[in-house]
């Protein structure tokens, strides 16, 4: 009995640290080459509402925010409606940040 205990604990925590979102991609351009900065700014992997803003070389992108009520489309680079958001395949950007 204690090892099928044992055994479902420690299935728990490895199923915990497998579902861990460090990581995770998330979109976020390391800002090293100057066709990021000319772009200026990324989508978000997961969060509809929130974008990467390029504004040093070599300085990775920070995050920005749209507001309420409000998602980033890429498509136009710009905060929209959520009523005029639609979904666009996710790209990744040319570099990513440095450790």
């Amino acid at each position: 009995m204690n090892s099928l205990y044992l055994f479902a604990v420690c299935l728990a925590l490895a199923s915990c640290c497998l579902a861990n979102p460090w990581g995770k991609p998330t979109g976020q351009p390391g800002c090293q080459t100057e066709e990021e900065l000319a772009v200026g700014a990324y989508r978000h992997y997961y969060r509809k509402n929130q974008y990467w803003v390029c504004q040093v070389l070599g300085v990775a992108a920070s995050p920005a925010y749209c507001p309420i009520a409000q998602a980033w489309l890429d498509d136009v680079k710009a905060c929209v409606p959520y009523s005029e958001w639609y979904w666009t395949p996710t790209v990744a950007p040319p570099s990513q940040p440095l450790a």
